[in-house]
């Protein structure tokens, strides 16, 4: 097994190319555009205010309205992508970065990422799929086929009872995928691995906000240190008094996600009902989100020992579900064990100090290790320590200091001032650094004593920036900042783009939405705002490349490759596709020729169905007249036919794309049409110019 380590971070970005760019502008532009037009829609219309229920974060899957007061803007925003001007960009990183995904493109092997450092190795799709096998026949086993569809079907009679059926999404099954603990023992010659399952019910969501609830509710009444970051474990380690007649106990809970079982989600949730209500759907919605599957190589497996049941690494709800677990039994060890120490929880990371004897405090040990024991937990354990490293802080009550700290073997990287990253970014790297650093650091001697290979990282990163201890005051949590109802755009940043884009977007704001706009209440500079987001990074390019290697047979690239048969038509010398009638996902061009001038109009469409079904359509509103208006190019047919002008029409497939999937959210079809009529307006004369929000 072949390890790499690229010398940078693959948070850095390369250079995009321009049809990249493109594409990625008009699906975050289009996105923009649909709440534009909503919050415009209630604006105009205050009695059609929506209810006031909670949707839980999930979208209305209703179309936008159409809102004649935002045509002006939106010609204009069509306009400032039409105008996209692009120049050469290139320096020593992004030649190296370009040199690399060439080099992952061409390789057949697969780069797997290690769980907790910077490195990556080289595996062939055989070795990957025989360690990924291993991993799953070791915890689960074969599902029911119809175990997804019964999963699928209670969710949407959750989704009903909360009036969400329509914005909530069936279950999206994706492959699960491995990370290699490089950091265990033996590594080389038994690797280890963390098994990931991506597959997640979208009650997950729901679930999320209701244990997160649950447990702000449970922590006001029951006095347990439950950690969500180094600087809550840093403020507890501050207050500990008498630190150097102390000692630690570290421990860490061995595959917690999925050791919890549904008996103890049902006893912490019993317990937190005792100091809040938890209404009966809330329980169940809670539980049943559980319920998920793993999907490998296109197969469904379940756990082996408790149903389905699975609090799976990656799920929407999984850090808040370990949370309450953790209260749990952090109550129940400080108070039925009766153990005599100041102790906290980070997810399945433990740390406790212990006033006492080395023996006395290697008692704890032995009843904490029973205690979790009684819960079918394991864990490992160190006891009678005065210096720890936990999370990426280490402690040590000797001099009552703590410092930051690093695995040994991750390599310190940073995001390299030539990556392609918006600059407003790459100017507050170095500072945001030497902040985190500071806070790490107990004072300044420790600071100094750690930051040697910060500095150089960020050296190597192309900074010229001197870390200096510079410690920042706690915030003050008293300040109640003012909720403001603010419109974002977020135009990708490439640096390889000539034109201004948040410029001209900020003219265009203010020459559609004048103070005499009904509409510049809420459109003006203060209630929209532009802010950059990313292209896709070195870590984004080497997970797609993998995915691609690792297509299964019976998933074909397009659905167009699963017809053996190509058309149906009686009489093959009629198709309208030339024997290819039946593709499917294809953006089509119809070009309309009139007779009489030999003039030509084209007009671009696409189809998620058959070709054949969508070419029916049309002809069906050549026909009817009921149907005229039914598209553009009916439109164009209907008025050549009502100024008796002979005309032929010809139809072309111009690019096969994937159709929407809840598996990425994302619709290559619908982006790559909009770039087309977009780049190529002399295929689609007959297109709307405005059609981004369609």
């Amino acid at each position: 097994m072949n390890s790499l380590n690229f010398g940078y971070s693959l948070k850095n970005i390369p250079k995009s190319t321009n049809k990249d760019y493109l594409i990625r502008i008009i699906n975050m532009t289009e996105k923009f555009l649909i709440r534009a037009r909503w919050k415009a829609f209630f604006y105009l219309n205050p009695d059609c205010k929506p209810t006031n229920k909670d949707t839980f974060g999930f979208k209305s899957s209703k179309p936008t309205p159409h809102i004649k007061e935002l045509d002006h803007f939106e010609t204009e925003i069509y306009n400032l992508l039409t105008n996209i001007r692009f120049e050469s960009f290139t320096n020593q990183l992004q030649t190296k970065m370009r040199n690399n995904v060439k080099d992952i493109k061409n390789d057949d092997k697969l780069l797997v990422k290690a769980d907790k450092t910077t490195n990556f190795y080289k595996l062939s799709t055989s070795q990957y799929r025989e360690l990924i096998e291993q991993n799953i026949t070791k915890d689960y086993k074969k599902a029911p086929p119809d175990l997804a569809k019964s999963i699928t079907t209670k969710d949407i009679t959750i989704a009903k009872s909360l009036n969400l059926d329509t914005r909530i999404e069936v279950l999206a099954q994706k492959e699960a995928f491995i990370t290699l603990k490089d950091h265990k023992p033996n590594f080389n010659n038994k690797p280890s691995c963390r098994l990931i399952n991506p597959t997640k019910s979208n009650i997950g969501v729901i679930s999320k906000q209701l244990l997160d609830n649950i447990n702000t509710k449970l922590l006001q009444h029951i006095k347990v240190n439950i950690w969500k970051n180094s600087y809550s474990v840093i403020n507890w380690f501050e207050n500990i008094k008498n630190k150097s007649s102390k000692s630690f106990i570290t421990f860490d809970i061995c595959n917690f996600y999925p050791s919890i079982t549904e008996d103890l989600l049902h006893k912490a949730l019993s317990f937190a009902s005792h100091f809040t209500n938890i209404p009966t759907e809330h329980q169940e919605i809670i539980l049943h989100s559980k319920k998920s599957i793993l999907i490998s190589n296109g197969e469904q497996w379940t756990k082996k020992h408790d149903s389905n049941f699975d609090v799976t690494m990656g799920s929407y709800d999984g850090a808040e579900t370990c949370q309450l677990i953790g209260i749990y039994l952090l109550n129940l060890l400080t108070t039925e064990m009766n153990i005599e120490c100041n102790l906290g929880l980070y997810r399945d990371d433990g740390l406790i100090v212990c006033e006492g004897t080395p023996r006395h405090i290697e008692q704890n040990k032995k009843q904490i290790c029973n205690f979790f024991r009684k819960f079918n937990l394991s864990i490992t354990i160190e006891a009678n320590k005065k210096i720890v490293n936990f999370l990426d802080v280490t402690f040590n009550l000797t001099n009552q200091s703590y410092k930051p700290y690093t695995k040994p073997g991750n390599t310190i990287l940073y995001v390299h001032k030539q990556s392609d990253h918006p600059p407003a970014v790459l100017k507050n790297i170095p500072e945001n650094i030497n902040k985190r650093l500071s806070s790490l650091s107990s004072n300044e001697e420790e600071f100094n004593t750690t930051i040697q290979p910060y500095q150089e990282a960020l050296s190597n990163s192309g900074y010229d920036y001197k870390l200096k201890y510079n410690p920042t005051p706690k915030p003050n949590n008293n300040n109640k900042n003012r909720n403001r109802n603010i419109l974002w755009y977020n135009p990708p940043f490439s640096s390889t783009v000539k034109t201004k884009i948040g410029k001209k977007f900020l003219q265009i704001i203010d020459k559609c939405f004048p103070p005499s706009n009904q509409l510049s209440k809420i459109f003006n500079r203060k209630t929209i705002k532009i802010s950059y987001s990313c292209m896709p990074n070195m870590k984004n390019i080497i997970d797609g490349s993998n995915h691609h290697k690792l297509k299964t047979t019976h998933t074909p690239t397009t659905a167009t490759k699963l017809n053996d048969k190509q058309c149906n038509c009686k009489q093959p010398s009629h198709c309208p596709l030339n024997g290819k009638c039946l593709y499917k996902d294809v953006i089509y061009q119809a070009t309309v020729t009139r007779h009489d001038n030999n003039s030509s109009h084209s007009y671009i469409g696409l189809c998620s169905t058959t070709f054949k079904t969508r070419f029916n359509n049309h002809k069906a509103s050549f026909l009817h007249a009921d149907k005229a208006n039914s598209t553009q190019l009916s439109r164009h047919i209907w008025n050549l036919k009502n100024n008796n002008k002979k005309s032929s029409l010809k139809w072309n497939v111009l690019k096969i794309c994937k159709s929407y999937s809840n598996l990425n959210n994302r619709c290559n079809l619908c982006s790559n049409e909009k770039y087309v009529i977009l780049k190529q307006p002399e295929l689609s004369f007959l297109n709307k110019r405005k059609a981004l929000s369609s």
